[in-house]
C-alpha cells in the first residue's frame, strides 16, 4: 500500500466517524426536543347554520270518547260515549284547513278531526287546535280536554292503569300517506321494557288499542310508542270506576322524550288523602335506561316560590316509580323534576275519591322561545300557567288571534304566574327567552289540563359541519 493510498483511507475514515458523531448528536437533539412545545396550527371545523324549509303542519285530535264493552254480549266492542267540541285558529300569516281522519274499529264513530297548514314562507305555520267534552252516564262521567298535536316517530305515555275499574285506550293516529308500523314497549312497577307488541296503522286512520292488552294488572304502566314508515300521534283516553261509580275521564297527550329537567304545570290539589293506594295527587316516573336520583320540588303556581320541601326518590332503570303529593294543601302548583339521568314524568290529580269526582293527568310543559299559537278548548274557568325557564326576567305577550287586547306578563327569573283566558279562543304567544306554559280547567266534578307546545320545530336551525 502506497503512502498516498494510506492517507486517502485515513481521511475517509475520519469523515465517516465525524458523520456518525454528527448524526448521533442530531438524533439526541431531536429526542430531547420532542417534549418541548412545537408550534401548532389549529383550525375550527368549517360550519354554517342552516334553517331547513318548513313543511306542512299536521294537527290530529283524539276525536270521540270511546266506551269499551257497553254491550255485555260484546265485551270487546268499542262504541262512542261522547263527541268533543273543537276550537281551532291561526296566528296572522298562517292559514288552517280542517280535514278528518278515519277511525277504525268503532262502528258508530267514523272520523276524528285533523288540521293542516302550509308553512308561512320559510317558517312553520303558527296554528293550534284543542277539544273538550263532558260526559254524565252510569258508566262514564267527567270532563276531559286536550290539545290537537302533530305526529312523531317516538313518544311516551305516562298514565293510566291496567287494573280493575280502569278502562284505558291508546289512540294511535297516522295522518300520513303511508302505512305505519307501531311498536309498544311496556314498563311497570316490577320493571319491564322487554314486553313489546306491534300493530300496523294504515295511512289516514286512527286505531284504538286497550291499554290492558299489554299492561293487564299493572297499576302504574308507562308505554313507549315508536313508529316506522310514518310518524303517528299517540294519546291515552282514560276512565275510572270505583265500587260501580264512575269517578272521572281524561284524554292525556304523550311526552316527546325523556329529560333530566322538566316542569309539570297546572297541578291542582283539591283534597288531601291518607290512602296509599288511592292518592289524590302523585307523580309517576320512569328512568328508562339508567338508574337515577330524582328531586321533585312543588312550587306555588302564582309566583314560582317553593311550596314546602323537595322530595327525593331513587329510580331503578326500567322500573316505574310514584311519588305521593297528597299532603299538598288545596291550591295550584307546578312540580319541577330534576334528575341525574333522563326520565319521563306525569302528575295525577283528582277532585275526590268517590262518586261525582273527576281526575286528570298533567304532562311536562316544553320550553317555548319566540312565538307560537295555542288553543283554549271550551271548559270551566280556564287558566294559563306561565313559568320562566330562563335565568333572566322575561316579558310574555299573548293576543287573541281573532282580535282583542294584548296581555303582557313580566316574570322574574324562575318566576311564574297564572292568568285567566277565554274559553273557545286561540292565542298567539311570544317570549324572547325560554318560558313554559299550560292550560288548566277546574269546577266541581270537572278537572283537566294540557301543556302548550311550541310551533312545529321541523324548521329549527341546525349547524352543518364539514
Amino acid at each position: 500500500m502506497t503512502r498516498q493510498n494510506a492517507l486517502r483511507i485515513a481521511t475517509t475514515g475520519a469523515r465517516l466517524v465525524a458523520g456518525a458523531v454528527v448524526s448521533a448528536a442530531c438524533v439526541v437533539a431531536a429526542v430531547v426536543a420532542v417534549p418541548a412545545a412545537w408550534p401548532t396550527v389549529e383550525r375550527a371545523p368549517a360550519h354554517t347554520t342552516v334553517k331547513p324549509v318548513a313543511g306542512d303542519t299536521l294537527l290530529t285530535c283524539a276525536g270521540p270518547f270511546r266506551a269499551l264493552g257497553r254491550d255485555a254480549s260484546r265485551a270487546t266492542e268499542l262504541s262512542t260515549a261522547g263527541t268533543p267540541s273543537v276550537v281551532s285558529g291561526a296566528a296572522p300569516g298562517s292559514r288552517l284547513a280542517q280535514k278528518s281522519i278515519a277511525i277504525a274499529g268503532v262502528p258508530d264513530a267514523r272520523q276524528a278531526p285533523m288540521f293542516t297548514a302550509a308553512p308561512n314562507g320559510q317558517d312553520p305555520a303558527e296554528v293550534a287546535a284543542a277539544e273538550s267534552l263532558s260526559i254524565a252516564a252510569e258508566d262514564l262521567a267527567g270532563f276531559a280536554a286536550s290539545a290537537c298535536r302533530p305526529p312523531s316517530m317516538e313518544s311516551w305515555i305516562v298514565g293510566g292503569a291496567g287494573t280493575t275499574g280502569s278502562n284505558d285506550i291508546l289512540l294511535i293516529a297516522n295522518p300520513g300517506a303511508v302505512t305505519a308500523t307501531v311498536t309498544f314497549t311496556e314498563y311497570g312497577s316490577q320493571g319491564g321494557g322487554m314486553h313489546t307488541t306491534e300493530v300496523v296503522v294504515p295511512a289516514g286512520t286512527q286505531s284504538s288499542i286497550p291499554l290492558a292488552a299489554g299492561a293487564a294488572g299493572e297499576a302504574t304502566p308507562v308505554v313507549r310508542v315508536t313508529s316506522s314508515g310514518a310518524a303517528v300521534r299517540a294519546a291515552l283516553q282514560s276512565s275510572l270506576i270505583r265500587t260501580l261509580d264512575p269517578v272521572g275521564i281524561d284524554v292525556q297527550d304523550a311526552i316527546a322524550r325523556p329529560s333530566k329537567a322538566q316542569s309539570l304545570l297546572g297541578v291542582r290539589a283539591v283534597v288531601q288523602s291518607d290512602d296509599d293506594d288511592n292518592p289524590s295527587t302523585a307523580v309517576r316516573l320512569l328512568a328508562p335506561s339508567t338508574d337515577a336520583i330524582v328531586m321533585l320540588q312543588p312550587r306555588n303556581a302564582a309566583d314560582g316560590t317553593p311550596a314546602g320541601a323537595a322530595k327525593k326518590v331513587q329510580l331503578t332503570a326500567g322500573q316505574v316509580g310514584s311519588v305521593d303529593f297528597s299532603a299538598l294543601k288545596a291550591g295550584l302548583y307546578s312540580i319541577d323534576v330534576t334528575s341525574t339521568a333522563p326520565v319521563v314524568a306525569a302528575a295525577w290529580e283528582t277532585t275526590g275519591l268517590g262518586k261525582g269526582s273527576d281526575f286528570a293527568w298533567m304532562t311536562p310543559a316544553p320550553d317555548i322561545t319566540g312565538s307560537t299559537a295555542f288553543a283554549v278548548a271550551d271548559g270551566p274557568a280556564p287558566l294559563l300557567h306561565l313559568q320562566n325557564a330562563s335565568t333572566s326576567a322575561a316579558t310574555v305577550e299573548f293576543t287573541p288571534v281573532r282580535g282583542g287586547a294584548t296581555q303582557r306578563i313580566t316574570l322574574a327569573a324562575g318566576g311564574a304566574a297564572t292568568v285567566p283566558v277565554a274559553a273557545r279562543a286561540v292565542y298567539a304567544l311570544s317570549s324572547p327567552t325560554a318560558v313554559r306554559a299550560a292550560v288548566s280547567y277546574y269546577a266541581e266534578g270537572k278537572l283537566a289540563g294540557y301543556p302548550v307546545w311550541p310551533t312545529d320545530a321541523v324548521a329549527a336551525p341546525i349547524a352543518v359541519y364539514q
